[in-house]
């Protein structure tokens, strides 16, 4: 029987972690295929094996347990569970990959992968205000810089719209390419390939929610060019073409 609970953060930690989860067996085995997801995930394995094969994942394994940092992604990646299954995740923003890459194997890492198995794994009823005080000293350094805030609320905004990546290097005062390169330092993904991202994990609600609706509306809806962008975008970063994703 598998366990599951998942907690939603409140402010200032929701800034950074959107959910908290919590899940045991004592014996699985699992090997599944993921799209490209539109976050980042901080998993600490107490159980037995918990893999994540794909791009922009970092692991370390320690006498604290196993963690595994996983970041956007412009491919589909695999999941390999086998035998006790024991972790608590952390589903952050995407910009949190970089904030959270060079703190990946500090003392101050270790203690939270402590703290959550001691406080959150291993109780019935953790005490989460406790736990979220902790959490939050993961992500105390700068707020994040203006300009990739900027970039992220003009994108949701015009994330449909041809040519709004252009329009957003007019309005901030460095070069493209210092830009792209601060973008990269905390997404790992390009400006361009952070759009496609969104757009395909959009196009992937509307496939849920719309299947009786042609195809190609479902591209154009989703900021496609025309139906063969569609179908190359979203098969690489999905692994199949929106027809196939639909008869799953």
């Amino acid at each position: 029987m598998i366990i599951e609970k998942t907690y939603h953060p409140g402010f200032p930690l929701n800034q950074y972690v959107d959910m908290i989860w919590v899940g045991k067996a004592p014996e699985l085995e699992i090997s599944s295929s993921h799209h490209a997801a539109l976050f980042t995930e901080l998993i600490f394995n107490y159980g037995d094996t918990f893999d994540v094969e794909g791009q922009n994942v970092k692991n370390l394994v320690s006498n604290s347990g196993h963690k595994i940092l996983s970041g956007l992604k412009t491919q589909p990646f695999q999941t390999k569970v086998l035998g006790a299954y024991g972790n608590v995740g952390l589903i952050l923003k995407p910009f949190c990959y970089g904030m959270l890459f060079n703190k990946f194997g500090s003392k101050a890492m270790e203690q939270i992968s402590e703290l959550l198995y001691e406080q959150l794994f291993v109780p019935e009823e953790p005490y989460m205000s406790k736990i979220e005080q902790h959490l939050l000293k993961l992500f105390e350094v700068a707020p994040l810089d203006n300009d990739l805030a900027k970039f992220e609320a003009y994108i949701s905004q015009n994330i449909l719209e041809k040519g709004s990546l252009q329009d957003f290097n007019m309005s901030i005062s460095i070069s493209q390419k210092s830009f792209i390169q601060k973008f990269k330092k905390h997404f790992h993904l390009t400006p361009g390939e952070y759009v496609k991202l969104k757009q395909v994990n959009y196009a992937i609600q509307l496939l849920q929610n719309k299947s009786s609706e042609k195809l190609i509306d479902i591209g154009l809806d989703a900021g496609f060019y025309d139906q063969s962008h569609f179908i190359r975008v979203f098969k690489k970063f999905c692994g199949v073409t929106p027809k196939q994703f639909l008869s799953r």
